[in-house]
């Protein structure tokens, strides 16, 4: 006959709850990190006025691409940067 004590059993309660709140944790983290997203953005110099403009990237950009008018002065935009920014959902 296998005699237990009062004092294993709370022990092995208490790691039972420490491991049932651990999970709780670690799948909320988890949900978190899946909730960010990130959108990429990119930058547009004048080549005339030197008027900044940010916009969505779009495919095939890349930095020092003749892309846009310069709706100030009518000059080509250049593409400066490219970045990408975390959005929470």
């Amino acid at each position: 006959m296998i005699y237990v004590d009062n004092y294993t059993e709370i022990l092995l309660l208490a790691l039972l709850v420490l491991l049932v709140f651990y999970m709780i944790y670690e799948s909320y983290i988890k949900k978190r990190e899946k909730e960010s997203m990130y959108v990429t953005r990119e930058v547009l110099m004048c080549l005339n006025c030197k008027y900044v403009i940010e916009k969505d990237f779009e495919p095939g950009d890349f930095i020092g691409l003749i892309k846009d008018t310069c709706p100030r002065c009518g000059g080509k935009m250049k593409i400066k940067g490219i970045y990408s920014v975390e959005v929470r959902i």
